[in-house]
Formats: structure tokens, C-alpha cells, sequence
């Protein structure tokens, strides 16, 4: 069966472990053909609708039988009830607290698609593409053929130069008080400050709104904030072996163009995984945060589309 025409993505909430979390769906258009069933992981900050027409473009261009979930980060919705749980005090989520909700998302999904020809795909951006990393190694033994990995953030991240300056940025100003300035910037209606948001940062269209609407809010950069704390602490040496073991399920998608994962993390790579089939360098040195213009996010979309079509892959 087919499904009719529908206007997706669809939006939802899901419970997961007592956290409200926000999503995006696309429904597979082929319900009668075994799914595969994509769980897209962001980056930081992690709101997904920054990738809305990103993976639009993916769903509508990919084998019908494709089914994409897109999860928001904890702490990254305005919604109160989004951020709270049980015992929590400040509404604040570590990076370790974003992979064992990331576990729990897969797990919902695992077990509403319990079978045996439904096949799953991981893929994450920026730290999303760590998380995606994690999730394989908890659940490795589950049906994911494949972990698709861009401008991927998977090692080191305090040693690169944007690492390097956000490390010195928060040693010398509070995360409470660049929250508190996001908390006064929300106080502005939202159509003058995605004007003033298209003004300063260049962003353009439904980015520049999400920025404006759904990111410029104290608790949302505070947890941003807190998140990346965690992710200079933690990402650190590349775990080798577990790459190994599972290197033919891996894209690893790399730029030039990219201060969070800088070309040496390529060149690593490179020397660690020679025989590796599936490490890319782009040829378009498009920027780590493609999302935030329609040519980038279609150009990577089209990759995406040709990688799932590719069996080698």
C-alpha cells in the first residue's frame, strides 16, 4: 500500500524515559515493502527543524520504503513541560545524558518496527554523528546496516580551533549571562528579530526563523552551552578498535571548510582506515553548518540519496 500525498514532515512528542521530546516523521511513502527506518541525530544546538528541508529533500528522493525520525535534543525546546524530569534541578543535559536519550529513541523505534526485515540506518551531524557513534556500540547487535556520519565531530573536539575558542569563550564568560542576553533578545517580536537575526549572522529563509522563534531563548542556549562544555571534555582519543570492527557500516563525510572537524581529522583517518571504501573529503568545501543554506543542504541531501541507493554502501 501506498500512502496518499501527506504534508510532511509530521510533528510530534514523544515520551522518551519521561523527557517530552520533539520530532520530525516521515512516514515511508511504501508501507507494503520491508522498511528501513532512519534515526537522524543533530548537532548542537540540536533542534530539528534546522534540518526540515534536508531531510524533505532526502525522503522525497529516496527508496519509498524509507522512513526518517528526526529527535531533538533535550533541553532545546521553549515547550516547559520538554524539560522536565524526574528529580532535575537546573534543566540543564549533559552529552551523556544526550546518548542514553539517543539509546532510548532507537529503542521506541526498535520496538515499532519489531521485524525481521526492517532494517535500520543511524545518521548524525556534528556531535549528532558522535552520539550516532555511541548508539551503535549499546546496540550493535540490533539490525543498523549502516552509520552515516557528517562533518562528523568524532574525536578531540577541544583541540580544534572552533573547540579552542568556545573553550576560551566560557572560561572567561558565565553561561548564565549569554543566556540571560538570549532571555532579553526573545523579549523582541519575532519578525523584527529574524530580521535581525538575517542581519548579523547572513542566514536566510526558514533557518534565520528557526534561529529567531525556536534557538534565542535563555534555557535553549544555556543547554546548548552546557552541552558543549560536556563535548570539549569528552570527545578525546578515537576509539580504533570498535571503528574496526564495525568500518563497513560507516560514512564519514569530511570538509575542508570546517573548524569543528578540521581536515587533519580526515588525514587521521585516513592513516588509521586506509582501506576504508566510505571516508569522504568534500570536493565543494561546503561549511559544518550546511543546514544554513539551501544549496549546501540540497548538495548533501543529493549525497545522502546516492549513498542509500549505492548497495555498496
Amino acid at each position: 500500500m501506498r500512502l496518499p500525498p501527506l504534508h510532511t514532515p509530521l510533528k510530534a512528542t514523544w515520551d522518551v524515559a519521561g523527557n517530552n521530546t520533539e520530532t520530525l516523521w516521515w512516514p515511508a511513502r511504501n508501507q507494503d515493502a520491508p522498511k528501513t527506518v532512519m534515526l537522524f541525530i543533530p548537532g548542537n544546538p540540536g533542534l530539528v527543524e534546522y534540518y526540515r528541508d534536508f531531510l524533505e529533500e532526502i525522503h522525497q528522493n529516496a527508496s519509498p520504503s524509507l522512513e526518517i525520525f528526526a529527535v531533538s535534543n533535550l533541553g532545546m525546546s521553549i515547550t516547559p513541560a520538554s524539560n522536565i524530569r524526574d528529580g532535575d534541578t537546573n534543566g540543564l543535559f549533559s552529552l551523556q545524558e544526550q546518548i542514553d536519550h539517543k539509546v532510548e529513541c532507537f529503542d521506541i523505534l526498535r520496538r515499532e518496527n519489531n521485524t525481521p526485515e526492517t532494517e535500520f540506518i543511524l545518521m548524525g551531524h556534528s556531535i549528532g554523528a558522535y552520539i550516532s557513534v555511541e548508539v551503535l556500540k549499546r546496540r550493535h547487535t540490533e539490525r543498523i546496516t549502516r552509520v552515516i556520519t557528517l562533518f562528523p565531530t568524532l574525536r578531540e573536539i577541544g583541540l580544534t580551533p572552533n573547540g579552542i575558542s568556545i573553550t576560551k569563550l566560557l572560561s572567561y564568560v558565565p553561561i548564565s549571562l549569554i543566556s540571560t542576553s538570549a532571555s532579553l533578545l526573545s523579549c523582541i517580536s519575532v519578525p523584527i528579530l529574524t530580521r535581525l537575526v538575517m542581519l548579523l549572522t547572513g542566514q536566510r529563509g526558514p533557518c534565520a526563523h528557526v534561529t529567531a522563534l525556536r534557538l534565542l531563548h535563555g534555557s535553549v542556549v544555556k543547554n546548548c552551552l552546557h552541552m558543549a562544555k560536556h563535548e570539549m571534555e569528552t570527545v578525546r582519543e578515537l576509539d580504533d578498535d570498535f571503528y574496526n570492527a564495525h568500518a563497513d557500516k560507516f560514512i564519514i563525510y569530511y570538509s575542508r571548510n570546517d573548524k569543528w572537524a578540521p581536515p587533519d581529522h580526515y588525514d587521521y583517518m585516513k592513516k588509521v582506515f586506509p582501506e576504508h571504501e566510505h571516508l569522504y573529503l568534500c570536493e565543494q568545501d561546503i561549511p559544518h553548518s550546511f543546514i544554513l543554506n539551501a544549496k549546501d543542504g540540497s548538495y548533501m541531501a543529493q549525497k545522502v540519496v546516492s549513498w542509500l541507493a549505492d548497495n555498496s554502501c
